[in-house]
């Protein structure tokens, strides 16, 4: 949601890093019996960590410090093999899943209050009572407000097994007392398909935000949803998608491509190579459009990989992460596990887009983030190329490898120093947390002027009073007031702090809905209408 954003550096990176470490392509799950190292290494991890244990500087937890030598030795070998604690394991398969056990309610950090941002339609939540814009004072018997708690352990605090319950006393803008809300635990789904649509009489969308159990069936029942309202043009959205499930990204493909067509093939040291192809005719035929950026990997490269060398469709955007390894998980003993690299994954042309890692893990995240700045600050989207080697689509086009899917229309940053009004707005949460606020003072009124998503799409418009109150509110975050900014980009901020309000009362999918509509790498697929990718 920061497609805009060229100035705030320091969120970007750090955004860029955390969904570089989300984006861990899995291969299907299995456990294997092979015993990993000799005795003798393993006495010495066993002696290491006693010494660590009584004589280190600082106190530190035996199983942190395992972790830290273990991931250490994985992460010297290649950047994405990763070691994962019992409760870090369990984390990682709830979200492959798509899914956990909870009340339903994205929570928000505001100057030390844990606030209820979007209360998920139909959850445990909602139907107790709670409300968007509610203050969490406390969870259970435990203050988790005012006293600088951590946001992973209040969470840890909420969730809990399904039909446990959890007891929230809640602050409401307009209520003298304290409320209290006892919660019956329940499954929570986690879309990711968060928003598909009509965006003119032709031309479908379909935004993909990660590879989850879920994600092929809600791809597919947005596909099809989309045939029968007429769509002729097709655009799958997998920007800033970090990737998932292998297995996902293949049967997204399967409902693209023409039944031979290969999909991907994987191959390894001690891995016979692997060739998948699509099993079944294609379930759509029309033209497509895949979007990717600098946060697109993985299952995302597995999907844009395909089309391109099929001479499926066109890919537009920026060139992708380039991570082309494959992990399997192995399960051990104490409940723990290793995803560890077995295989590279390799295009239908026969490219690895995997970006070289031979100086070591820190460079190779470094140089990516460099890549990065550079391209903000140019006038071009850098091009060099670890790959000379030529490969050939379908059609005999050239397309290159070693370091992510470039993409056959390029688009590159919208650079304007009008902008660093609106990025500052953004980046220091000014727009969503002044839209949580909005909707917490003036929620009874919003429901009944706008009972439905599409009434509110439709009618409500961000007033130049609401605005003046951002302005302020600005001020106050050091988000200081350009008024040339704030004119040339009054659309952007009012569209944007209209589409953060819609997420707070309805939902993600109205938030995309309505942000979509101020997207300027969106409105030049728009104008493109030269794709030439319908299938003959």
């Amino acid at each position: 949601m920061n497609e805009n954003n060229t100035t705030g550096k320091s969120i970007v990176l750090l955004a860029m890093l955390l969904g570089v470490v989300g984006g861990v392509m899995l291969a299907p799950l299995l456990s294997k019996d092979k015993k990993g190292g000799t005795e003798e290494q393993v006495s010495k991890l066993e002696e290491l960590t006693r010494l660590i244990d009584n004589e280190y500087v600082d106190k530190i937890e035996s199983d942190s410090a395992q972790s830290a030598m273990l991931n250490g030795l994985l992460m010297g070998m290649d950047p994405h093999s990763h070691y994962f604690s019992k409760e870090e394991l369990s984390k990682q398969e709830e979200e492959l899943q798509g899914g956990f056990d909870g009340i339903g309610v994205v929570l928000r950090h505001i100057n030390d209050t844990v606030r209820a941002s979007q209360v998920m339609e139909g959850s445990p939540a909602a139907r107790a009572g709670v409300e968007p814009g509610d203050r969490i004072i406390k969870v259970d018997t435990t203050t988790v407000s005012g006293v600088k708690m951590k946001s992973d352990d209040v969470v840890k605090k909420i969730r809990g097994n399904r039909g446990t319950k959890v007891v929230l006393t809640l602050e409401r803008y307009g209520e003298s007392k304290p409320l209290r809300c006892e919660i019956t635990r329940d499954a929570i789904n986690t879309p990711s398909v968060p928003y598909s649509g009509m965006i003119d009489g032709e031309t479908g969308y379909i935004k993909v935000t990660k590879f989850i159990g879920p994600t092929y069936r809600d791809f597919h029942k947005a596909l099809a949803s989309l045939k029968e309202q007429g769509m002729t043009r097709l655009i799958i959205d997998l920007r800033g998608n970090g990737g998932g499930l292998l297995e996902i990204a293949v049967q997204m493909a399967n409902d693209l491509l023409d039944k031979g067509d290969l999909i991907v093939y994987t191959d390894g040291a001690h891995q016979r190579r692997r060739n998948t192809y699509s099993d079944r005719e294609s379930f759509y035929s029309g033209e497509v459009v895949v979007m990717i950026d600098e946060m697109s990997a993985s299952a995302s490269e597995v999907v844009a990989g395909a089309i391109q060398d099929n001479d499926r469709g066109i890919i537009v955007g920026r060139r992708s992460f380039g991570k082309g390894l494959v992990q399997q998980q192995f399960d051990l003993a104490d409940g723990s596990a290793v995803w560890l690299t077995i295989a590279r994954y390799y295009t239908p042309s026969g490219r690895c887009i995997q970006r070289p890692y031979d100086k070591g893990t820190d460079e190779y995240y470094t140089s990516y983030l460099t890549r990065m700045l550079e391209e903000m600050e140019s006038d071009s989207i850098v091009s060099e190329l670890t790959d000379s080697t030529k490969y050939y689509t379908k059609k005999g086009r050239v397309v290159y490898g070693g370091g992510g899917i470039f993409p056959d229309k390029v688009l590159s940053y919208l650079k304007d120093s009008n902008l660093i009004y609106f990025n500052a707005l953004l980046n220091k949460s000014c727009i969503n947390d002044l839209a949580l606020d909005y909707v917490a003072k003036n929620l009874k009124e919003l429901r009944k002027s706008y009972p439905s998503a599409d009434a509110f799409v439709k009618n409500f418009e961000v007033s130049d009073v609401l605005l003046q109150e951002l302005v302020a509110y600005g001020e106050r975050k050091n988000a200081k007031y350009d008024a040339k900014s704030a004119r040339k980009y009054d659309k952007l901020i009012r569209t944007t702090l209209k589409a953060y309000i819609a997420d707070n009362l309805f939902g993600t999918a109205t938030f995309y809905k309505i942000y979509a509509t101020t997207d300027h790498e969106l409105a030049q697929v728009l104008g493109s209408k030269t794709t030439k990718t319908k299938k003959q």
